[in-house]
């Protein structure tokens, strides 16, 4: 077997030395003599004799040059190994590379483990090196022991990152690492061992077959020293006030200063007791100009993972605009929807009242959502706008009145109305009989079931939508979709007390208030995310943008193509997305997992490491328990011999040259 056979072709350079040899020129010599007169002259005849000349230095130069193409061609010499004795080891390393790994002096004790796995590899063993962290990074692939060097560049170059490293997603990953033939898999993990890495089921941590795996323990055996700031939000129950949740070890808390900052600017210093471990602490911001504002809450200074002593969060003061369509501004179904949306104390709700006519004048991405007290005002114009409103992020809600009974489906929403006298049913009011309980906004079922219904509009739910509420009969009276990237609600039956007596009972306030604002949700909640885990940027409600991370780098860009508007983000801080016009801020924090420092238990260790099948197994499994099929590189040898006969060809060359001139 060749490891790079095109070298082979090398071999016709063997011609050469023989050609020399064949062709050599005789060059004549001169000899002094006393006189040429008494000589008659004579034709001079002269023949070429090409005869092989100095046979030992020809053979000497042939083995020279053929020794160093075989040597660069590769050759590997087939072996077979009886069952039980080991072949060759592809060892392979992998370096976790996670939050953790930043605790002090954990990582320096992993470089030097992996520096003395990488002496390990010998012979005609490989090594190969794996950086892991939320993904599987193949920094050098499988190498023999000459080219160790790039094993240990590469261990001295590498840094732990900032998300984390789950241990059933690494197992997963194995699978990949195929040995080459007549090889078994050794997979060394240098980790601080975490127990927190853990999948939820330990049955992933189960390796391949023959895969062989050594726990390279490099932690500090203990969680103690740490703290961290888990969680930084305003208080739901007072606006302006801070909540910052601190957690860790009391020592890592005692004595240390919480500083909270907006914008940059320090708002807060404190000086942090033991009694603030696993505790809340509650700052006062105070009123915060309407806009966008970052905040961060850290701890100084440093511990033992100061990774994790920092939390990124952004408060939005933000005064969702809403606009309410109406056949006329001064109805009723106007009042009452204007009166419930400004109801709301957080968030507080612009609302704006128009006509129809307000659906193709305005510029409906303005506003968070858009109310319409009757489907029937919509012509196609406005339908069209509305469409492209929802599915561009919008978010609508719709209910069905007189006007709507007229139609044969809903606008935007598509879905069928009954024809005839069925569209509106008359006589005994009808009631609330089913009912999605897990839904956000209907948190009360049992004030649904008090509500009266004397007429509602009959409609056939279309293919993808989702009925939150029905009548006995099983007609539907709300409906939810999805459409594009915004949502809509479809609601039986209009604020008209002709129709029901929902306006008059309290739950109708807190049902259109907390519609809206769940529908509109996704456009004012501020965007967050977790380093390492994929963030979905059209939450963002943009088309695209240049992403800088929180030191002010390009990252990404992000197009309008849905599948590109997704990014993973490296590092903890505030992403900034940039484009249209404007920009956005992200706020990124890591895994709280990864400040979970207690190590696996000897028992949680011992219980992985019996997972594994051993390679006898696997071998007897593929049917070849009668031998191990091992690959030996001998093109060292080839080269060793090819030095030697360097040095002993000018030998024979000068031994040649010196009879040639006694001659």
């Amino acid at each position: 077997m060749w490891l790079a056979p095109w070298f082979l072709l090398g071999l016709a350079g063997l011609a050469l030395p023989v050609w020399l040899h064949r062709f050599a020129r005789h060059t004549e010599e001169r000899q002094p003599f006393a006189s040429s007169m008494f000589l008659e002259p004579a034709e001079i005849r002269r023949s070429r004799r090409h005869e092989l000349r100095y046979w030992l230095l020809l053979l000497l130069r042939l083995a020279l040059l053929a020794l160093i193409v075989l040597a660069f061609a590769g050759p590997m010499w087939r072996t077979t190994a009886a069952p039980g004795q080991g072949g060759n080891t592809l060892h392979v390393i992998v370096m976790d590379t996670s939050l953790s790994m930043q605790r002090e002096g954990v990582w320096e004790r992993a470089q030097r483990r992996a520096m003395e796995l990488v002496g390990e590899v010998r012979g005609a063993s490989r090594g190969m090196l794996v950086a892991a962290d939320h993904r599987l990074n193949v920094l050098v692939q499988p190498v023999f022991a000459s080219d160790a060097g790039r094993l240990r560049a590469a261990v001295q170059q590498l840094e732990p990152g900032f998300s984390r490293l789950d241990y059933g997603a690494l197992v997963a990953g194995s699978v990949s690492w195929a040995p080459g033939p007549g090889e078994t898999l050794q997979l060394h993990l240098v980790s601080d061992m975490q127990q927190s890495a853990s999948p939820l089921r330990f049955a992933d941590l189960s390796l391949p077959p023959g895969v062989r795996l050594v726990l390279e323990d490099v932690g500090a055996g203990d969680a103690a020293g740490n703290a961290r700031v888990a969680a930084a939000a305003e208080d739901a129950r007072t606006p302006g006030t801070l909540e910052v949740r601190l957690e860790g070890d009391p020592a890592a808390i005692d004595g240390r200063t919480l500083v909270v900052e907006v914008n940059g600017e320090v708002k807060e210093r404190r000086r942090l007791s033991a009694a603030s471990a696993n505790a809340v602490e509650h700052v006062v911001l105070g009123q915060l100009p309407v806009g966008e504002h970052r905040l961060t809450a850290r701890l100084e200074p440093a511990d033992v993972l100061p990774a994790d002593d920092a939390r990124y969060a952004l408060l939005r003061r933000v005064e969702p605009r809403v606009l309410v369509i109406a056949a006329n501004v001064q109805d009723d179904d106007a009042r009452y929807f204007s009166a419930a949306l400004q109801a709301l104390a957080r968030p507080r709700f612009a609302v704006e009242t128009a006509q129809p006519g307000a659906l193709t004048t305005r510029q409906l991405g303005d506003f968070a959502a858009v109310v319409v007290s009757d489907a029937g005002l919509v012509n196609d114009a406005a339908a069209k706008a509305l469409g492209e409103y929802v599915r561009g992020g919008g978010a609508l809600m719709m209910t069905l009145g007189p006007r709507a009974a007229q139609l044969r489906q809903v606008p935007v929403s598509g879905a069928k109305l009954a024809g005839g006298a069925a569209r509106t049913a008359s006589g005994k009011p009808s009631r609330v009989a089913e009912l999605e309980q897990s839904h956000a906004i209907l948190r009360e079922p049992g004030a649904w079931l008090r509500i009266r219904f004397f007429r509602h509009v009959a409609v056939e739910p279309p293919e993808g939508a989702r009925v939150l509420m029905a009548f006995e009969n099983g007609t539907p009276l709300m409906l939810e979709q999805e459409l594009g990237e915004g949502r809509m609600l479809v609601f039986a039956s209009p604020l008209d007390r002709q129709w029901n007596d929902l306006a008059i009972h309290p739950l109708f306030v807190r049902f259109v208030a907390e519609a809206t604002a769940w529908l509109a949700g996704a456009r004012f909640d501020a965007a967050a995310a977790t380093v390492g885990l994929a963030l979905d940027a059209t939450s963002l409600r943009r088309g695209g943008g240049q992403v800088f991370d929180p030191d002010g780098q390009r990252t990404t860009m992000l197009t309008g193509d849905e599948r590109s508007l997704r990014f993973v983000p490296q590092m903890p801080g505030f992403y900034e997305v940039r484009g249209g016009g404007r920009s956005d801020f992200i706020a990124v924090n890591p895994d709280p997992r990864e400040s979970l420092l207690a190590p696996l238990d000897e028992d949680a260790r011992a219980r992985w490491l019996a997972l594994q099948q051993p390679a006898t197994a696997a071998a007897r499994a593929d049917g070849v328990a009668s031998g191990t099929e091992r690959l030996v590189p001998i093109w060292f040898w080839l080269l060793l011999a090819a030095v030697a006969l360097a040095f002993v060809e000018p030998l024979v060359a000068n031994y040649h040259l010196s009879v040639r001139r006694e001659a």
